[in-house]
């Protein structure tokens, strides 16, 4: 005989024996720190508000443990075994659709990322707990008039008034305007709810407010025959509705901008959304304040963004009340219900690799999602990464679309390489500035135009050095050198942030000798040029003096008013940034950590110097750029001193295919850590051996695993860090490798901390 269903969390939803029950299934993927799927029965009461992608509240384990997770799947079958049922909803509403969910599988998958947790970082913090969203009451009849009258004696005139008007209207009511419509109060509401006349329920909606709409503008002038190319190939790519992988190769200055305007116009007026993606927020500044003009209907997403407004953001693009969201990585995944093209400009930028669980690259992201919709995306670049040029020539469904030339017709910069160390030998000095430099900054000063110095290193200096013992004061949790900031009178570790004052004297009580300044840091160069060009008005741009992105906003424009002269900076100003009376450019001690043991040294360094001498010689004033190194002969000069990419890339390929790297090799980086070396070594060292025994179970070709090393950077907060690098042919291989040895259980080890990286892009 049944029994009563019991209300637990951990019951069954029968408890007959053997019976078998035909309802809604919903699999869910939890919140949890390992790769499971559960199934849970339906109750009836949520059915209408278990939907695909909204979170929910479900049993897990023996004990019954309240978990959240996100409904992935569901089905109406017919079970004979006892399934939990799903405790409660979570969110308002969904924002993952199909086909954001079977993204958030692949990123799962690829990423070695367990699904619930992929899922949520598909949706901001904000979004998911409702940020600025308000509560909203409403009211309907629970039972028919007829039935409240035969039950009650008697119904007040407050009562009935209710009850009429409800009756009047169908389904549920504003319970505002339903009290301001029978003068009744809302203590009269809840009686009569207690009573079970009426049904009140809560709702959590977008506040009213009127929609913003952009005064559009455009400007007049005429694209040239290569964007007007490229763009005919993205039309044609929007209007087939067909998956392709555009990369959009084009000079600094070449109007790359312009093409994806274009694209994005023309997949609106065709009813669909656009996404732009750029890679740090800094760099929205410029180009949100040139969108905004060309679009009526604009979301900016970016973790800057205060959660109210991100979230009502995030609400809007769903409504499909936003036409083109710009933004950083979290935009890839904006919800537009209609996505027509999907635009990541300088696809090569190391930043739109995810830093943190799952460890995704919003470039091979975006790919993928265009790939499921079947429309296009464009990779913009002057220097595209090395991986992307490769697929351009030679995969399915990649093209290459070459922008030759600046607008206008404007030349390209002339970039000079000073070799400092003959520099200092011609001189007799250990010159900060090279003459080339000083000559040329002078010149441009004098001509009232505007100069960018990027230094590679905030801080005053790289590090204090000992002349007489030899030493370098370092960081006593991690194995780098404490860098000098006067500003704050401290030497601070730019990884643990340990911080303490500067000492004047080596820290070695046997010796004690002077310590000294080495190496240059934007604010030594900013020191140096206030005393050697006192009436020059000079800005600092790096992450000390940009705390908030408005003080980096408030830089911008005072930059393109032309209030300052010389901008010194770190790579923030090397990228995106357009102003018409930059005509020098100047690079300080380019070569630091170019010879690092990183195979994409040379790559990025090449990538560097191209991309801030790309901010010169932007208008009809020309550029100048002086590149200062003391490696003066590093193939990356010799090609970005003559605006040569191909050659570069042909050359740098060929070194990688032989050395067996990315593109034509698939990479993960295990990263293991332990307070104790010994331990981290051995535990390190095993894992190689599994991976090996694992390679030769599967009989993978073109496939190895290099011997542990020491990280680069071999300790950090206390902990000593080991390397294992695994290479594979293709993603299927390394795929079906990394689930063999999670289902074996020897990716398991005895280490404090492990990190599994696929397709890293940093290798410190």
């Amino acid at each position: 005989m049944a029994t009563s269903k019991a209300t637990e969390n951990t019951a069954r939803l029968w408890t007959e024996e053997g019976e078998t029950t035909v309802g809604l299934v919903a699999t869910v993927a939890p919140l949890l720190r390992y790769s499971k799927t559960y199934s849970f029965a339906v109750p009836d009461a949520l059915v209408d508000e278990v939907i695909l992608g909204r979170r929910v509240v479900v049993p897990i384990g023996r004990k019954g443990r309240l978990v959240k997770g996100f409904v992935v799947a569901l089905d109406r079958r017919t079970w004979d075994s006892t399934l939990r049922p799903i405790h409660e909803t979570v969110d308002s509403q969904s924002f993952l659709s199909n086909d954001l969910i079977d993204l958030g599988r692949e990123i799962s998958e690829h990423y070695r990322c367990p699904l619930g947790l992929a899922l949520k970082a598909m949706t901001p913090g904000p979004v998911r707990s409702d940020t600025g969203l308000k509560k909203v009451r409403y009211v309907r009849l629970a039972q028919s008039i007829k039935k409240i009258e035969k039950d009650c004696i008697r119904i007040s005139e407050q009562r009935r008034r209710v009850l009429d008007a409800l009756d009047a209207s169908e389904g549920w009511q504003l319970l505002e305007t339903i009290r301001r419509r029978t003068g009744t109060s809302a203590a009269i509401l809840r009686t009569m709810f207690r009573n079970g006349w009426v049904d009140i329920e809560t709702r959590k909606e977008i506040p009213d407010a009127d929609e913003e709409q952009n005064p559009v503008t455009n400007p007049e002038f005429e694209l040239n025959d290569e964007q007007q190319n490229a763009l005919f190939e993205l039309r044609r790519a929007i209007d087939s509705a067909s998956f392709s992988a555009n990369l959009l190769f084009g000079v600094s200055g070449s109007g790359k901008t312009e093409v994806y305007v274009h694209a994005m116009r023309h997949a609106i007026d065709r009813g669909r959304q656009a996404i732009m993606l750029v890679p740090e927020i800094v760099l929205t500044t410029q180009l949100v304040h040139r969108l905004s003009a060309r679009f009526a209907r604009v979301a900016v997403i970016h973790s800057g963004l205060p959660g109210t407004k991100r979230s009502l953001m995030w609400h809007a693009i769903a409504a499909g009340k936003k036409d083109v969201v710009i933004g950083t990585r979290s935009a890839v995944f904006a919800p537009c219900p209609n996505l027509g093209i999907i635009c990541v400009d300088e696809e090569q930028e190391t930043s739109y690799k995810n830093l943190q669980t799952p460890r995704f690259h919003v470039r091979d992201v975006a790919i993928l999602r265009a790939s499921k919709l079947n429309i296009p995306v464009v990779l913009g670049s002057a220097t595209p990464s090395l991986e992307t040029w490769y697929n351009s020539g030679t995969k399915k469904g990649y093209r290459r679309l070459t922008i030759s030339s600046r607008v206008m017709d404007l030349p390209m910069p002339d970039v000079h390489v000073v070799d400092m160390q003959r520099e200092c030998l011609e001189t007799d000095v250990q010159l900060t500035l090279s003459r080339e430099m000083e000559r040329r900054l002078a010149e441009t000063l004098e001509r009232k135009e505007q100069a960018i110095l990027l230094v590679n290193r905030r801080g005053y200096a790289r590090q204090l050095y000992c002349p007489s013992c030899r030493t370098t004061l370092s960081c006593p949790n991690c194995n780098v050198p404490l860098v000098v900031h006067t500003a704050s009178g401290l030497v601070l570790c730019h990884y643990c942030h340990r911080g303490e004052t500067i000492p004047t004297n080596c820290p070695d009580v046997s010796c004690g000798s002077k310590l000294e300044p080495i190496g240059l840091g934007t604010q030594r160069i900013e020191t140096i040029l206030r005393k050697r060009l006192p009436n020059a008005r000079i800005e600092r741009v790096d992450s000390d003096t940009m705390t908030h992105r408005r003080e980096y906003e408030r830089i911008i424009t005072r930059f393109a008013d032309r209030r300052i002269d010389i901008l010194v900076g770190t790579q923030m100003i090397a990228k995106g940034l357009d102003f018409p009376f930059v005509s020098f450019v100047g690079m300080i001690d380019a070569d630091a950590g170019a010879i690092a043991s990183d195979f994409r040294a040379h790559e990025r360094l090449f990538q560097l110097v191209t991309q801030v001498a790309g901010r010169a010689g932007r208008a009809e004033t020309g550029g100048q750029v002086v590149v200062q190194t003391r490696n003066h002969d590093l193939p990356a000069f010799k090609y970005a001193l003559a605006h040569n990419y191909v050659a570069f890339a042909e050359e740098e390929l060929a070194s990688r295919q032989k050395s067996h790297w990315p593109p034509f090799r698939r990479i993960a980086r295990i990263v293991l850590s332990h307070q104790r070396e010994e331990t981290a070594e051995r535990e390190a060292t095993a894992l190689v051996s599994r991976v090996e025994n694992a390679i030769a179970t599967l009989h993978l070709e073109f496939a190895d695993v290099l011997p542990a090393m020491a990280c680069t950077i071999s300790r950090i907060r206390g902990r000593y860090r080991y390397d294992i690098i695994i290479r594979v042919h293709s993603a299927a291989n390394l795929r079906a490798l990394l689930t063999y040895l999670e289902a074996t259980g020897d990716l398991r080890t005895k280490a404090q901390s492990q990190t599994l990286d696929v397709d890293p892009v940093s290798m410190t």
